[in-house]
């Protein structure tokens, strides 16, 4: 019996940290758009006190990082003060910034994933 728990032990240890770590990793993708189909603007920081980096088109899949509190926003998806860190590129290479998650279709009115550090 205690041969099997010593077999067992390190196995279950190396399948956990492989599977905590790989979702870490993982990147997911949402669609940012607008009612109007209008760009939607990504901010240097969680709030519209930050300034505009660039325009992402509406209905373009990004991938998403985390989410952060700032400014309340109204938008496509509803109120809210969540912003989501997204990434985007374009002719400067890629740029990561804030979005509003009013315009952001996570399939959640709350946050979603990881607290932006």
């Amino acid at each position: 019996m205690n041969k099997l728990i010593r077999l067992i032990t390190p196995t279950v240890i190396i399948a956990s940290l492989f599977i905590f770590s790989s979702q870490a990793l993982a990147v997911q993708y949402f669609t940012v758009s607008t009612s109007s189909g209008a760009p939607v603007n990504m901010r240097s920081g969680p709030g519209t006190n930050y300034p505009i980096m660039l325009s992402i088109p509406s209905g373009t899949r990004v991938p998403y990082y985390c989410y952060a509190y700032g400014t309340t926003v109204t938008g496509k998806y509803g109120t809210s003060n969540i912003w989501d860190q997204v990434q985007w590129k374009d002719s400067r290479g890629v740029v990561i910034g804030y979005v509003s998650d009013t315009y952001v279709y996570t399939g959640s009115g709350g946050p979603v994933g990881y607290r932006c550090n």
